[in-house]
C-alpha cells in the first residue's frame, strides 16, 4: 500500500449517502486525482492517503485510497483555519482566533492533551468548556470508527448511525458479529455485513443463514409490510445467499428466538413470518374496534332538530352525505369520513363538533403531525394536538415508546382524528389503547392520498373491510368548483390528465432538461411568482418526488438558499449549512426540545417540536454553536449543536414530508424518477397541498405516467381480514 501526503485543492464529486469522493489534490511532486470513500474531506487541508494507483479509461491515472489520515496544520494561519472549520463543535471563527492568540503553535496539543486550559481563553466559560470537552471525546470515538470502517466502503451517514447505535463499543461489537450491522443499522446491506464477516473470517453458516432471513424480512418490513409468507421469505433470501432451502427452512423455526419476530402457523396451512410488534398491533386494533362498534350510542334528543339548529347558526346548507355523516357520528362507536378536496370535510367536521357540544359531550381533536394539528385548530377554532402529544408518547434511545398504559384512558366522550391516511399500525395501536370502549372515534382522511410511511395501510384496510361505517363525501361545493386545483385533483383521481390551460391557479412550464428545470424553479420562487402574484417567497413551497438529482430536494435546497439567503451568520453541520434567516424543517418528533412563546399579552414555556414543523432561523450564537428557530411566528426553539441532525433546509421538501400540510403556492418538478415515485397518489398528494396556486415544471410525459400509474404497493397486512372475521 502506497502512502501519499497531499493538500486537497477541490472536491470534484461527493456522494453524501455513501461517502464516495473524488478530489483534486496537490502532493509534493504533482497534481493528482484521488478517489475513495471517507467520512469527510475538506479543501485546503492536508491528508496522508494510503492506497494505490489505478487507471480509469475516461479520466486516466487516479489514486484510489483505502485509508486516510488528516495531517495536523503547522502555521498559525493553518491552525486557526483548522479550528474554525467546524472540526470541533462549539468552536467557531471567533473562538478559534482567540485560542490561537492565546496558545500560538501549542494550540492543538493543548486541545488534545490538556483541554482544561481552554478556560484561559477569552469567551470560553466553564459551561462552554464542558461542551467542547464532551465534543472532543465523542469526536474521537467516531473518528476511530471512521478509520476502521472506511476500508470496508461504509459511508459517512452509515458510520454516524452505527456510532449512535453502539457508541464507543462499536468496533468490538462489529468484530464479534458483523451481521449485527445488517440487523440493526438501516442502510447497511446484508452483502456489506457478509463481506466484512468474510474479511474477519468470522462466518458461522447457521448464523449467516439466520442473519440473511432477518435482513430480508426487515427489508420488507421497512416498506410497510407486517409479515412475509414463509415460501416468499425463503425465495427472497436465496437472492442474497446461495444456500439450500432446507437450511433456511430450519432457521425460520429459530426466528422466534429473537423477540422482534414471530412465526405464525395458521389453520389453513399458511406460515407467516411476522415482525412481532405488528402482529400484536393487528390483533389489538381489530379486537378493540369490534368492541367499540358494539356499544349502544343512541341519544334521547332529536338529532334532526339539532342539525337544523347548527345550519342556522353557521349559515350553511349541508348536503345529504354531510347530514348522514353527522347522524352516523352520533349513532356509531366508530365512523370514517373520507373525501377529496372541495368536498366539505372541514365544514362537516365543524358541524359534528358543534353537534356533540350541543349534546354536552367532551370532544378532543388530534392529527398525526404538528402542521396537520395546527391546520385542524385553525379550521375548527378548537384546540387540537398531535396524537403523540395527546397520548404523551415518549422516546427511549431515539425510538418511539408505544407502550401506552391502557388504564390511563383519555378523558373525552369523542375523539376526532384528522389525516388518518398518515397513521400507521403502531400509532393506531397506541391510539386505541388510550380509548375507553364507549368513546366515540371519528376518523377523517383522504383515502386517495399516500399511505403512511410506517407499516400498514390502516385507512385503506378499515374502509375495505366494510365493517367500519364510512361516509364518502363526493360532491364538490360551489365555492371549490372554480378552482382548477380542485378540478384537476379529481381528474387525476379518475385517471384523467389535468387540464393544463395555464389558468390563474394551475399551470405547467415544459422543460426537458433537469438542470434547466431547477434553474426555472429558482427563478419562479425568487422572482417571477413573488412579482406577478404579489406574494413573498416564503409563501411558496417546492415539493419534489425525490431527494436526489438536479431537480431533487437536496440540490434545490442548496440553490434556493444561495439565491434567497446567500449571506449571514451560519453554522456548519456535516455537509449542511444553516444560515440566519433560513427556512428549515424539523424532521423527527422530539419531546425534549424546549420552546418559549412570548408576547406582550401571553407567555408560555414547554417542550416538544414535531416532525414536519417548518420555521425560520431567527438567531445564531456562533460562540456556543447554537441556533434558534421560530415556528408558527410565536414558538422559539433553541437547538444545540447535537440537535442539528433533526433540522433540514426546507425551501424544498419531498412530497411525502408534505403530508398533512397546506401551502399557498406549490411548485412541483416533474422528471424521471423510479417507478415507485411516479404514481397517481404521489402527484395527487402534491397538488392537494396547494391552497392558491400549483406550478408544474418539467416533462409532460412523466406527468402522464404518474396519472396512469395507479400502482400502490400492496402491503402485507391481515388487519382487513381480522376485522372481517367475526
Amino acid at each position: 500500500m502506497i502512502s501519499i501526503k497531499a493538500r486537497v485543492e477541490k472536491i470534484i464529486y461527493r456522494n453524501e449517502d455513501n461517502g464516495y469522493t473524488i478530489a483534486a489534490v496537490l502532493s509534493e511532486d504533482e497534481d493528482l486525482t484521488v478517489v475513495g470513500t471517507c467520512l469527510e474531506l475538506k479543501t485546503s487541508f492536508n491528508y496522508t492517503f494510503k492506497g494505490d494507483f489505478i487507471y480509469h479509461k475516461k479520466y486516466g491515472e487516479q489514486f484510489k485510497f483505502e485509508e486516510l489520515e488528516e495531517e495536523k496544520p503547522e502555521s498559525l494561519d493553518e491552525i486557526e483555519k483548522y479550528l474554525a472549520s467546524g472540526i470541533i463543535a462549539f468552536v467557531g471563527e471567533k473562538t478559534a482566533k482567540a485560542i490561537v492568540e492565546r496558545f500560538k503553535e501549542d494550540s492543538l496539543e493543548i486541545i488534545e492533551k490538556n483541554p482544561d486550559r481552554l478556560i484561559e481563553v477569552e469567551g470560553i466559560g466553564r459551561k462552554k468548556l464542558e461542551k467542547i470537552k464532551s465534543s472532543l471525546e465523542s469526536n474521537k470515538g467516531i473518528r476511530d470508527l471512521s478509520l476502521f470502517l472506511t476500508k470496508f466502503g461504509i459511508g459517512n451517514s452509515s458510520i454516524i448511525k452505527i456510532y449512535n447505535e453502539y457508541g464507543d463499543e462499536a468496533i468490538e461489537i462489529i468484530k464479534e458479529d458483523p451481521y449485527k450491522l445488517a440487523d440493526d443499522i438501516r442502510g447497511i446491506s446484508f452483502a456489506k455485513a457478509d463481506s466484512i464477516a468474510r474479511q474477519f473470517g468470522n462466518i458461522d453458516p447457521e448464523k449467516r443463514a439466520r442473519a440473511a432471513l432477518k435482513y430480508t424480512l426487515l427489508t420488507f418490513i421497512y416498506y410497510g409490510n407486517s409479515y412475509l409468507e414463509k415460501d416468499e421469505l425463503i425465495k427472497q433470501t436465496k437472492k442474497l445467499i446461495d444456500v439450500d432451502e432446507l437450511v433456511l427452512d430450519k432457521e425460520i423455526n429459530n426466528l422466534s428466538l429473537d423477540d422482534r419476530f414471530f412465526v405464525e402457523r395458521r389453520e389453513d396451512g399458511q406460515v407467516l413470518c411476522y415482525f412481532a410488534p405488528y402482529l400484536r398491533a393487528e390483533n389489538y386494533i381489530s379486537g378493540k374496534l369490534k368492541t367499540m362498534l358494539k356499544v349502544d350510542h343512541r341519544e334521547d334528543q332529536d338529532i334532526d332538530k339539532l342539525i337544523e339548529k347548527i345550519q342556522e347558526r353557521q349559515n350553511i346548507k349541508l348536503a345529504d352525505k354531510q347530514i348522514q355523516a353527522l347522524k352516523d357520528s352520533v349513532n356509531n362507536g366508530v365512523l370514517i369520513i373520507t373525501g377529496g378536496p372541495g368536498t366539505g370535510k372541514t365544514t362537516t367536521l365543524k358541524a359534528i363538533i358543534e353537534l356533540f357540544e350541543l349534546l354536552e359531550k367532551s370532544v378532543k381533536l388530534a392529527a398525526p403531525t404538528g402542521r396537520a394539528a395546527k391546520r385542524m385548530k385553525e379550521t375548527t377554532l378548537r384546540d387540537a394536538s398531535t396524537i403523540h402529544r395527546l397520548l404523551e408518547l415518549g422516546f427511549t434511545d431515539d425510538k418511539i415508546n408505544y407502550d401506552y398504559e391502557e388504564q390511563e384512558s383519555l378523558d373525552c366522550d369523542v375523539l376526532i382524528v384528522d389525516e388518518l391516511s398518515m397513521v400507521d399500525l403502531m400509532l393506531m395501536n397506541s391510539l386505541l389503547k388510550a380509548l375507553k370502549d364507549d368513546t366515540r372515534l371519528i376518523l377523517v382522511g383522504d383515502k386517495d392520498q399516500l399511505p403512511s410511511i410506517g407499516a400498514g395501510n390502516v385507512l385503506g384496510d378499515l374502509i375495505e373491510s366494510k365493517k367500519i361505517p364510512t361516509v364518502n363525501l363526493t360532491e364538490i361545493f360551489r365555492q371549490s368548483q372554480e378552482s382548477m386545483i380542485v378540478k384537476n385533483a379529481h381528474l387525476i383521481n379518475k385517471a384523467q390528465m389535468p387540464e393544463i390551460t395555464n389558468s390563474k391557479d394551475f399551470f405547467m412550464i415544459a422543460e426537458e432538461d433537469q438542470n434547466k428545470s431547477s434553474d426555472i424553479i429558482i427563478d419562479l420562487v425568487s422572482k417571477r411568482l413573488p412579482s406577478y402574484y404579489n406574494i413573498d417567497s416564503s409563501d411558496i413551497q417546492v415539493l419534489a418526488p425525490m431527494k436526489k438529482g438536479a431537480a431533487g430536494v437536496n440540490n434545490l435546497n442548496k440553490k434556493l438558499q444561495a439565491v434567497l439567503n446567500p449571506k449571514g451568520q451560519e453554522i456548519k453541520y456535516g455537509s449542511e449549512i444553516f444560515r440566519l434567516g433560513d427556512k428549515v424543517m424539523h424532521i423527527k418528533n422530539n419531546y425534549n426540545l424546549e420552546y418559549k412563546i412570548e408576547s406582550s399579552e401571553y407567555m408560555e414555556e414547554g417542550e416538544g417540536v414535531f416532525n414536519g414543523d417548518i420555521g425560520y432561523i431567527e438567531k445564531i450564537d456562533e460562540s456556543e454553536n447554537e441556533l434558534y428557530v421560530r415556528y408558527d411566528e410565536v414558538k422559539l426553539v433553541k437547538y444545540e449543536y447535537e440537535d442539528l441532525s433533526e433540522l433540514m433546509l426546507a425551501y424544498a421538501c419531498t412530497i411525502h414530508k408534505s403530508q398533512g400540510s397546506e401551502f399557498d403556492v406549490v411548485v412541483i418538478p416533474i422528471h424521471f424518477a423510479p417507478a415507485l415515485l411516479l404514481t397517481r397518489n404521489l402527484i395527487y398528494t402534491a397538488i392537494t397541498r396547494a391552497k392558491k396556486l400549483v406550478v408544474l415544471v418539467g416533462q409532460y410525459k412523466y406527468l402522464q405516467m404518474m396519472v396512469k400509474n395507479n400502482h400502490v404497493n400492496k402491503r402485507n397486512s391481515k388487519l382487513k381480514e381480522k376485522l372481517e372475521n367475526d
